[in-house]
């Protein structure tokens, strides 16, 4: 049939061409969850760093699962979304109380856990525990949308079920590891969103929409949202060598982490124009996000000034390289040092 010839040249293809990462060395499912939580909405360049990092500082699961939360979210630093940070820490804990230090070994008791949805269930099960299931994720869905022509918006429910329908059966049964690991290589080098190198893929026999000359036009996807743009107004505040900080709540954008005081438009503005209070404008920094752009305005104020706030917290200078900052507050205070 073939389903088992695309299977098979998947196989021969990913053992002649897989991508050397550090990662695929091992089957242990702790450095494997690591590596995919970690590299969401994340380059692997920059994502194999922090890898390294946590597993140099965190080597096993009881580790993560006894550090303080505190720690992780200073060591996700700069890798934004970071909820997966506080995910990783509730599923340690999970997987050491629960499951006595072993992950569980199907993709549905591992969905069930924080921050593991179905790509990454399905990552971690086929290639650690051999579960024969496809891993789809937008590398993948773009692979299978273009090797069977789905017409059908990749984000619809009846898209994602006719792709996970189609591909199951393109899953060896002795490698299912490989096989999802190899259309993650060929969705991320070969077929790209644009100028898909079809000459080299091993699919390109297979391929409807190689065959009908219009790869790019896959996958079919909804009208995007404009972005929204939104403005933060934050003052930078010293006293005897400390600065304030106001850590965010649980929930929302940058969740638990440390940011200067934050004040609204007009009152902001107003205090700039308000010759009696010692402030002056600093910099703006405009940060780009896969939706929405935040301007985030800055400005120096004079202690006695500042509003009154009592979940204020003073740190030093040296205290803001390991506190769990924003990364584009980071590179504000620390990078450029407007303090």
């Amino acid at each position: 049939m073939i389903q088992n010839n695309i299977s098979e040249d998947l196989i021969k293809w990913y053992q002649m061409n897989q991508r050397l990462l550090p990662w695929r060395t091992s089957k242990d499912p702790y450095t494997i969850w690591l590596s995919e939580i970690i590299l969401q909405q994340t380059r692997i360049d920059q994502g194999q760093k922090y890898w390294e990092k946590f597993l140099n500082k965190f080597p096993s699961i009881e580790n993560l699962a006894s550090a303080k939360e505190s720690e992780i979210l200073a060591l996700w630093s700069g890798l934004g979304y970071y909820s997966r940070a506080r995910n990783i820490h509730k599923t340690s804990k999970i997987i050491v109380k629960k499951y006595r230090n072993e992950f569980p070994s199907s993709s549905r008791e591992l969905a069930e856990l924080p921050g593991i949805g179905p790509y990454t269930a399905a990552a971690i099960s086929s290639i650690c525990f051999n579960e024969v299931i496809p891993a789809l994720d937008g590398n993948a869905f773009r692979v299978y949308s273009r090797l069977f022509s789905i017409d059908l918006p990749i984000e619809k429910n009846i898209a994602i079920n006719t792709i996970k329908n189609l591909a199951l059966p393109l899953i060896s049964k002795k490698q299912p590891g490989d096989s999802n690991q190899a259309i993650m290589d060929i969705g991320s080098g070969i077929c790209k969103p644009k100028n898909p190198k079809c000459f080299v893929c091993p699919l390109q026999e297979y391929c409807f929409a190689r065959k009908n000359g219009n790869p790019e036009s896959y996958p079919v996807k909804s009208k995007i949202k404009k972005s929204l743009i939104i403005d933060n107004f934050y003052i930078i505040v010293k006293k005897h060598d400390k600065y304030a900080f106001i850590q965010r709540p649980d929930k929302g954008i940058w969740a638990g982490l440390f940011t200067p005081i934050e004040m609204d438009k007009k009152s902001w503005r107003l205090a700039l124009k308000n010759k009696s209070i010692d402030c002056k404008s600093v910099t703006t920094l405009r940060h780009i996000l896969s939706h929405r752009i935040m301007n985030l305005h800055f400005s120096k104020w004079n202690a006695r000034n500042i509003p009154e706030e009592s979940k204020v917290k003073w740190h030093s200078q040296n205290d803001l390289k390991s506190l769990g900052l924003p990364a584009p507050i980071k590179k504000i205070l620390v990078e450029k040092s407007y303090i």
